[in-house]
C-alpha cells in the first residue's frame, strides 16, 4: 500500500509539474513577446525558473526519445553523454542569470587624475557635493507606514537648504538669486543668445526618475525620486527665479506621477504641469512629438521625444543615485531612457528596452569602443543640449535598475544613507563623480553585484568626453543633420577614495579636469531658511578672510580684516568636531586638536561664524599634509 501511495504521489507531482511548466511558458510568452522589458519584472523573474526547468525537461525528453530511436541505447548511459547533458543544463541555468556572468574590470584599469575632454561650466568641471546626514532618517523601518518618501524620513527644510547651498556654489555667488542669474547667463551665452539671464515667459522641462512606477508602484524598499527633491526644485524656480508655475513641466514622461508626489506638490503649486504616461491622478498625459526627431547614430533606430521638451527653453535633469545590472551605472544620461518613445508605441506602454543592445552587459555589447546610445542622449539638442543644470538625487541610493534601497558602508556615510545632492553644469563631470562614488561603495560587494565594475561601464563617458574615443566608422549625430558632436564635458577619476581629489582640486591653476566642491552640513544648527519671500539668501558668506597655506603642513594662517569676533570650528570627514576656538580678526592654528595633539594627515572642514549671531562667515575644505 505504501508503494502504491508513493506511485500516486509521483503521478500527482508530474501533473503539477506539467501544469506549472505549461502555465509559466504561456504566461511568459504572453507578457514578454509584446514588451521584452517585462522579462525583468518581478513576476517574470519568479516564473522564469519554473519555465526554464520545464523547457530543459522537454529538451531532455525529446533528446532521450531521439537517442533511443536513432542510436544505440548504451550511448544514453555512457559517461560522456550523461556528463554532456549535465554540462548543457548547467550552462543554460548559468546563462539565464545575468548577474552571475558579469565581466568585471580591476580598479587599476581606471587612470587617476588623467582628465580627457573639455570642462564645462562657470567654474569649468565643477561638481558640487552637498552632504547632510541629518537630511534622512537612518532609523526608518522601510515599511509602507514608515518609508523613504515620507516627510518624517526626509526633511523638506534641509533638502531646500541643500539645494540653495548647491546653487550658490555652482553660480559662485553668496546670494542665491545672483547665483541663478549667473547660471542662466552662462547657458544663454553658450547658446548664442548673449550673456542674458532668464526672461519671463521662457519654459522649463524637468525630468525626474520614477522608474518603479512602471510596474510596482509604491515600494518601501525600492527608491525613485525623493518627493522632497521634486518640491524643492519647484521652490527654487518659482520662489527664487520667479518662474510662473504654468511655465514648468515636471515628471518622468512615460511613468506614473504617483499620488505621493502629486499630492505633495499640487497642494503648494497647483498650476505646474505634472506630466506622465497616463494622465491620471490629476497629472497631464505626455504628448510625443509628431516626428521621430532623435536619430540614433548607429542608424538602427529613431525616437520621438516629449513635446514639452521641444517647447522648453531650459531643461533640468534630476536622476537618482543607482547602479544598473546592464549598464553598470544609471545617472543623468541614462535618465533619458524614460524620454524616448519608439514608433508604434504609446505613452501608456513606453519601453526603452529596444535600445538595451548598446549597453555593456555581457548579453548586449560588452567592452570598449562600442556604440553607446547614451552619448546621443547627452548630445541631442533637445536633451543634453538644452540642459541648464544636472542634479543627482543622492538622498537615498539604490541597487540595480529596481533601485533596491541600501545604506552605504563607505566613509563618510559609515552605515547610513548617502544624504547627498550633486550638482553640475558639466554633463560628463557629474557622471564621472557619481561613477567614482559608486565604484568606491561597490568595491566590497559580492562579485555578482559589482555592476559599476562591468567592462565598458565607462565607455559612454570616454566617448562623450572626446570624439577620439568614438568607435571606428561611427560619428555621433543625434539630430541626423550632418552636424557631429564635440566634447560634451570632462571625464576623470579622483586620486583615491579617501582624499577624493580631482585635478582642479590638486592644482586650481593648471588643472584641466574636474573640481569636486564639497559642502558638509554637520547638524541642523548649520542651516537657516535661506530662501526668504524675496528669494535672497540670509546666510551671506564673506570673502574678507585669507586662509593659507592649503594644503598645510604645520601652521594655518587665518587673516581677517577689522576686528570681527569669530567662532572657529574644525571637523573631520566623519563630521566630528576636532578643534574649536574664538578669536578677533586673525588667528594662527598649529593644526592640533584642543588637547594639543597634532591631527593626522587628511581632509578637514573649517567653519567660521560670527560670534553672537551665529551667521556663517567662511567655510573652507582643508588638507593637512
Amino acid at each position: 500500500m505504501k508503494f502504491l501511495t508513493f506511485l500516486k504521489s509521483i503521478k500527482s507531482s508530474r501533473l503539477a509539474f506539467f501544469f506549472l511548466g505549461i502555465t509559466s511558458v504561456i504566461w511568459f510568452l504572453i507578457r514578454v513577446i509584446p514588451k521584452p522589458s517585462r522579462a525583468t519584472y518581478p513576476c517574470m523573474q519568479a516564473s522564469a525558473p519554473i519555465m526554464s526547468a520545464f523547457v530543459i525537461y522537454l529538451i531532455g525528453l525529446a533528446s532521450t526519445i531521439y537517442i533511443f530511436k536513432k542510436q544505440n541505447r548504451s550511448l544514453l548511459y555512457s559517461r560522456f553523454t550523461m556528463a554532456s547533458l549535465f554540462v548543457a543544463v548547467a550552462l543554460f541555468s548559468f546563462s539565464s542569470n545575468e548577474e552571475n556572468q558579469l565581466t568585471l574590470v580591476d580598479a587599476s584599469y581606471y587612470q587617476l587624475n588623467a582628465p580627457i575632454g573639455e570642462a564645462k561650466g562657470i567654474f569649468p568641471g565643477r561638481v558640487v557635493w552637498i552632504y547632510n546626514p541629518d537630511a534622512t532618517n537612518g532609523n526608518m523601518t522601510n515599511t509602507t507606514s514608515d518609508y523613504w518618501a515620507m516627510d518624517k524620513n526626509c526633511s523638506q527644510n534641509l533638502v531646500d537648504s541643500m539645494l540653495t547651498s548647491g546653487i550658490r556654489r555652482i553660480g559662485g555667488k553668496a546670494n542665491v538669486v545672483e547665483a541663478w542669474n549667473g547660471i542662466f547667463k552662462y547657458f544663454n551665452k553658450n547658446h548664442g543668445k548673449g550673456q542674458v539671464g532668464y526672461t519671463r515667459g521662457e519654459k522649463f522641462a524637468i525630468k525626474i526618475n520614477l522608474t518603479n512606477s512602471c510596474c510596482v508602484g509604491k515600494d518601501p524598499k525600492r527608491i525613485d525620486a525623493s518627493p522632497q527633491m521634486v518640491l524643492g526644485i519647484l521652490k527654487q524656480l518659482i520662489e527664487v527665479v520667479k518662474v510662473p508655475q504654468g511655465d514648468i513641466w515636471i515628471g518622468d514622461s512615460y511613468r506614473t506621477f504617483r499620488t505621493e508626489y502629486y499630492t505633495k506638490c499640487f497642494a503648494v503649486y497647483p498650476d505646474v504641469h505634472y506630466v506622465d504616461g497616463k494622465g491620471i491622478n490629476g497629472s497631464e498625459k505626455t504628448t510625443p512629438t509628431a516626428k521621430e526627431i532623435l536619430k540614433f547614430s548607429d542608424k538602427k533606430n529613431t525616437s520621438s521625444l516629449p513635446q514639452h521638451y521641444v517647447n522648453a527653453t531650459y531643461f533640468i535633469n534630476i536622476p537618482c543615485l543607482k547602479t544598473h545590472n546592464e549598464g553598470g551605472i544609471t545617472l543623468a544620461a541614462k535618465n533619458h531612457q524614460g524620454s524616448i518613445l519608439k514608433k508604434g508605441d504609446t505613452p501608456e506602454n513606453q519601453s526603452a528596452y529596444y535600445m538595451h543592445y548598446s549597453l555593456p552587459s555581457n548579453g548586449n555589447s560588452p567592452g570598449m569602443g562600442k556604440y553607446r546610445h547614451m552619448v546621443d542622449y547627452m548630445g541631442h539638442k533637445e536633451l543634453g543640449g538644452k540642459t541648464l543644470l544636472y542634479i543627482i538625487d543622492g538622498l537615498w541610493a539604490g541597487k540595480s535598475w529596481e533601485g533596491w534601497l541600501e545604506k552605504w558602508k563607505t566613509s563618510p556615510f559609515n552605515g547610513d544613507y548617502p544624504s547627498s545632492i550633486f550638482m553640475s553644469q558639466d554633463a560628463v563631470a557629474i557622471e564621472s563623480v557619481g561613477f567614482d562614488f559608486l565604484l568606491k561603495e561597490y568595491s566590497s560587494k559580492p562579485k555578482s553585484e559589482q555592476y559599476p565594475y562591468m567592462l565598458g561601464a565607462d565607455d559612454y563617458l570616454m566617448q562623450a568626453a572626446d570624439p577620439a574615443n568614438w568607435p571606428t566608422g561611427l560619428k555621433y549625430d543625434p539630430e541626423g543633420d550632418g552636424t557631429f558632436l564635440g566634447s560634451l564635458g570632462v571625464y576623470e577619476h579622483w586620486n583615491d577614495t579617501t582624499q577624493m581629489q580631482y585635478s582642479r582640486n590638486l592644482d586650481p591653476v593648471a588643472g584641466t579636469g574636474i573640481e569636486l566642491k564639497r559642502y558638509t552640513a554637520l547638524s541642523t544648527d548649520d542651516y537657516t531658511n535661506e530662501i526668504t519671500s524675496g528669494g535672497v539668501s540670509v546666510k551671506p558668506v564673506f570673502a574678507n578672510f585669507r586662509i593659507y597655506p592649503n594644503p598645510a603642513t604645520e601652521d594655518l594662517h587665518i587673516e581677517g580684516t577689522g576686528n570681527m569676533k569669530i567662532n572657529m570650528k574644525i571637523y573631520d570627514v566623519q563630521g566630528k568636531l576636532v578643534f574649536n576656538t574664538a578669536f578677533n580678526g586673525s588667528y594662527l592654528w598649529n593644526t592640533s586638536n584642543n588637547s594639543g595633539v597634532k591631527l593626522q594627515k587628511g581632509i578637514y572642514f573649517l567653519k567660521l561664524s560670527e560670534t553672537g549671531t551665529g551667521k556663517l562667515v567662511r567655510e573652507e575644505k582643508l588638507i593637512l599634509n
